[in-house]
């Protein structure tokens, strides 16, 4: 039996149905037991129990870049549950995923049909930005907002063709949604939604919605206002060079400066290919004047184009001018963040293609395209996982940007009196270091009826003999153990530990806790 043609594909469900089974590829790896190696750390596990206006544990609470209290709406009820954090914090990572595949399907669907907004639904799953946002980043902030933009843009199309009140408040509840989670990419999810309106949709209702739902998230900042803090990197130092968007290895690796980062930038064969396989159509049934696609659909196609490399340019050295003028860099930690709000774009320009050619929609060509997609992306599906498990709250964040985290501290001394103390460290470092730190580890005992304490016993060395500090990869879990021996006169009885990291050239001190001490003070066991 032939395939249907895709204008009465109306009904099919085929491209859904697709897009849930296959789409299990995009994060089938969250669910992996433990938690990967992100280079957010455990920031989002240890912040999802708490209902705080800004992330402030292992994270910086800034009210452009940090992580809002949106950000942990999905995993708290699974945490009340008595699910583990971690598992919570996966699972949301899992439905952002999810949300963002519906979103583009129903956002397409009406115009472009179920096999095209099928298509691209996968595709956005899998385009290697996105997979990087989860399975290297760690940033659930990012990736939740990945989830909820294409549901903004399903929203406004379907309000605009149907005057459905529940696609409107699917927008309003998203956008706001996306406010509270980041506010720095929400200003630009804003501009974009009120972009697309204006040039695809036009329509004055959804037009003023779409504003007053930015002002009012915009308005709801206000509690959090005075929250400021410098930004971890310097933005002018992570544009992008145009070849790392086209090739590149897989890694886990912090963006660095200049042209030998590490990160994963690559957009993807699929992506790319598809996408500029629907241009090069469009041009043709232009040129051929013939057969051309609705209004919608060349609006659609021309506004993604347009907007996609927008973006792309914008991450790129030569506009620095336009962060420096506009100072939008204050709303960002890097400029290529802004691509990930291109994707949905990207993800349309590629999945168009069976809308634009009747033959593509065909079981056996659409098939092709979709396991292509699957294959192309095949080798991004991965992640540094580990067992570890972490405990509620780490035990002290070292570094003026919380560049370490102190995992555990546990200290045993050999016996009341005490010959030796043994301390059992785990730490986890979340970004680059700039120097290679000492660490001090110093027992102490109390003077003058315990009005002051004076050191007895101290070790300085590297953290670890064999990896200074300037190698340590962030969101690697490094362990070390260290022992200190100790006086064994009776004097010493009750002590307490300092453990900290200082620069041995001028002794000066790692910040913790945001500048609160500069030392875990410990007891023994």
């Amino acid at each position: 039996m032939a395939d249907k043609p895709i204008a009465s594909q109306e009904r099919s469900l085929t491209g859904l149905w697709v897009l849930l089974i296959a789409g299990i590829f995009a994060w089938a790896p969250a669910t992996y037991p433990g938690y990967w190696q992100a280079l957010e750390g455990f920031a989002p596990v240890f912040n999802a129990p708490y209902a705080t206006a800004l992330a402030d544990i292992a994270a910086q609470p800034d009210l452009w870049r940090g992580s809002g209290s949106a950000t942990f709406l999905l995993a708290r009820p699974l945490i009340l549950l008595g699910m583990p954090a971690t598992a919570a914090v996966r699972w949301s990572f899992v439905l952002a995923f999810v949300m963002g595949s519906l979103g583009v399907y129903f956002w397409l669907r009406p115009r472009f049909g179920d096999r095209s907004a099928g298509l691209a639904g996968l595709l956005y799953t899998l385009l290697p930005p996105f997979l990087a946002t989860v399975y290297i980043r760690g940033s659930l902030s990012d990736a939740l907002i990945l989830g909820l933009w294409p549901l903004v843009l399903a929203g406004l199309s379907v309000y605009v063709q149907s005057r459905s009140p529940a696609a409107i408040g699917v927008t309003v509840i998203s956008l706001l949604w996306i406010w509270r989670t980041q506010a720095g990419l929400a200003l630009f999810v804003t501009l974009l939604a009120l972009a697309y309106v204006l040039w695809v949709e036009r329509d004055r209702l959804a037009l003023l919605t779409t504003a007053v739902t930015g002002l009012a998230g915009l308005l709801s900042l206000l509690p959090v206002w005075q929250s400021r803090t410098p930004a971890p990197v310097d933005f002018y130092d992570h544009f992008v060079y145009f070849f790392q968007y086209f090739a590149g290895g897989w890694q886990t690796a912090p963006s660095i400066p200049g042209w030998q980062d590490g990160y994963p930038f690559q957009l993807g064969f699929a992506g790319l290919a598809f996408a500029g396989g629907s241009l090069w159509l469009l041009w043709l049934k232009y040129r051929e004047n013939h057969s051309l696609p609705g209004l919608g659909i060349r609006r659609s196609v021309f506004f993604s184009a347009a907007l996609f490399v927008l973006l792309l340019l914008l991450t790129l050295a030569p506009s620095a001018f336009f962060w420096q003028i506009s100072g939008a860099d204050r709303l960002l930690t890097w400029p290529w963040q802004l691509l990930l709000l291109g994707l949905p774009f990207l993800a349309l320009l590629g999945g168009s293609l069976p809308s634009l050619n009747a033959a593509l929609a065909c079981r056996g060509y659409w098939a092709a395209l979709l396991a292509l997609a699957l294959m192309s992306s095949y080798p991004y599906l991965t992640a540094e996982f580990t067992r570890y498990t972490p405990p509620a709250l780490p035990v002290a964040v070292y570094g003026p940007q919380g560049e370490l985290v102190l995992l555990e501290a546990n200290l045993t001394e050999s016996n009341a009196g005490g010959n030796d103390a043994r301390l059992e460290t785990v730490w986890q470092p979340l970004q680059p270091l700039d120097f290679d730190y000492n660490l001090f580890f110093q027992a102490l005992r109390p003077v003058n009826a315990g009005d002051s304490y004076e050191v007895v016993a101290q070790l300085d060395r590297q953290p670890l003999t064999d990896s200074p500090a300037t190698t340590w990869q962030p969101g690697t879990i490094l362990t070390a153990t260290y022992t200190l021996s100790l006086p064994l006169d009776p004097a010493s009885a009750n002590l307490r530990y300092y453990f900290g990291y200082y620069n041995w050239q001028d002794g000066t001190r790692l910040p913790m806790n945001g500048g609160l001490d500069d030392k875990a003070v410990l007891f023994g066991k």
